[in-house]
């Protein structure tokens, strides 16, 4: 998922959902989110320069596209928030569309161009002062294609969670003709619908009576050839929590995935599903897809012995199988962290929900709800961008970060974390902080804890930033790695809801 798209001389980065807020005074102009939720979220999002030299940016907002490919006007925002540079390696940027005097609130997306790769990730929240948390985040950094699938949809389904809705957002990354796309459910139902140039669609299946309610299935999002989109999904649980995940273009599709971090129903109730979606063109049989896990020896107090899943239905062609600790408790044990390795007898792809189910204690928050995509194993980059760090702010705030090795080979990784503009004009330090080297071994991922204390020594787990740090993080390795980062508070604020977050990396050779 974390390509480069270049168009001619200029490179593209495509933010799907751009939900905003018009700051005034002390209050804000919220936008609201469709039948799904009843809640009005707004978004931001941290732009990292993936090359070595500066950057020139220039970012184009579109107001959202109707089902008959209407709106999609131009959006004006702040100067400083359409046109801005970035120093080489890893220079970040945040743009914070609910403090933008200019922007009018409202939904779209926005369309970043820029003489140099970027990476960027956007964070989808709730700003409406004593209303609980619902929070999502996803990896804006896509490839157009012109096929998208979705691994998971649901309107007005039932869960362990509460009743669940998906969003599709289908934005058109053509910015001078619409796109006519066609939404092809397992089931057979297929909704059509045309997207503005440059502009988003908020496609709510809560709205969608063509769907039964209780509908669970996948998707296959088509802009017909030559069409131009990229398609982002919130997926909806109860009152506050949402998943958001980038759906996976057709040319993702694979056999063998990694998924860096693998948990079942540890005590403060986090377990994690782990979605595959049959895109073979056939059925696959019971026991065809297996899912090979390796226990985590560092963590304490629980099983880490290795697992050895199968799919235990047949999975129809473009249908989805989920290897869920939540309702398999025969073959799944209970307080189990590590990381599995999925491989298929044809092409699939595969996302993972982080979800907090029956858990206890001060971190338990059953409205915490997060998921990020699988990391497909044929990936040969061995540069990851990590656009957005933080340790233990004073908002609570701090980051997890796992840094996959995709080899059958040790590797060597070395981190560079730098500091963000934001935190230099605020007083910190402009220095960088190295730390490394690690070995992680073949197909083991490293995890850096930014939620816990100090700042000294080495290892999984361990870093070297000081309390209240924020900036970008480079990875460099001998080996092919990728990764994933989970957005975090290191309490549960109130007031409550869902504060957690996940998404993918960015690459480079």
């Amino acid at each position: 998922m974390s390509k480069i798209t270049k168009q001619g001389a200029a490179w593209r980065l495509l933010v799907a959902a751009g939900t905003t807020a018009l700051a005034l005074g002390t209050g804000s102009i919220n936008t609201a989110q469709a039948a799904s939720t009843n809640k009005s979220l707004s978004t931001n999002f941290t732009v990292v320069n993936l090359s070595a030299d500066e950057a020139t940016v220039a970012a184009s907002y579109y107001k959202e596209s109707t089902v008959a490919g209407g709106g999609g006007e131009a959006w004006a925002a702040e100067a400083g928030n359409s046109s801005f540079k970035l120093a080489g390696n890893g220079g970040q940027k945040i743009v914070r569309q609910y403090v933008d005097a200019t922007l009018s609130a409202g939904r779209g997306g926005v369309i970043l161009s820029s003489d140099k790769p970027l990476g960027a990730i956007v964070q989808i929240l709730v700003r409406t002062p004593n209303t609980a948390a619902t929070s999502g985040a996803y990896s804006a950094l896509s490839t157009p294609a012109d096929t998208f699938y979705v691994a998971l949809v649901s309107r007005r389904g039932s869960s362990a969670s509460g009743k669940a809705n998906s969003q599709i957002i289908i934005q058109n990354a053509n910015t001078t003709g619409p796109a006519t796309v066609s939404v092809t459910f397992s089931g057979g139902f297929v909704k059509s619908l045309t997207v503005a140039p440059g502009a988003s669609y908020y496609y709510d299946l809560d709205d969608e009576a063509g769907l039964p309610e209780g509908y669970f299935g996948s998707a296959v999002v088509s802009a017909g050839t030559g069409g131009q989109i990229v398609v982002v999904s919130n997926f909806f649980t109860g009152d506050d929590a949402m998943q958001t995940f980038n759906a996976f273009p057709a040319s993702s599709k694979g056999t063998k995935w990694q998924v860096p971090l693998y948990v079942s129903r540890i005590p403060n109730g986090l377990s994690t599903l782990a979605a595959v979606q049959n895109l073979s063109g056939a059925e696959m049989a019971v026991g065809a897809v297996s899912l090979n896990c390796v226990g985590d020896p560092s963590y304490n107090g629980g099983t880490s012995g290795p697992l050895a899943l199968k799919n235990t239905t047949a999975i129809a062609n473009n249908g989805t199988f989920y290897f869920s600790p939540v309702s398999d408790k025969v073959n799944i044990p209970t307080n189990w962290v590590g990381a599995c390795t999925l491989t298929a007898p044809g092409d699939v792809v595969s996302f993972v929900q982080m979800r907090y189910v029956e858990g206890s204690g001060d971190l338990y928050n059953p409205s915490n709800a997060a998921a990020y995509e699988a990391l497909n194993s044929s990936g040969t980059n061995k540069r990851v961008f990590v656009p957005l760090v933080a340790k233990r702010l004073e908002n609570g705030f701090a980051t997890n970060v796992t840094i996959q090795n995709l080899s059958a080979s040790e590797a060597t990784l070395n981190l560079v974390y730098k500091p963000a503009a934001e935190y230099i004009a605020a007083g910190g330090s402009d220095a960088n902080i190295t730390v490394g080297p690690y070995k992680v071994a073949a197909g083991a991922s490293l995890l850096q804890n930014h939620r816990n204390p100090g700042n000294g020594g080495t290892g999984n787990n361990v870093h070297n930033l000081p309390e209240k740090w924020f900036g970008t993080l480079v990875v460099t390795s001998d080996q092919p790695i990728d990764g994933f980062v989970q957005l975090t508070y290191i309490n549960n604020p109130l007031p409550a809801g869902d504060t957690f977050q996940a998404h993918n990396v960015f690459t480079q050779p």
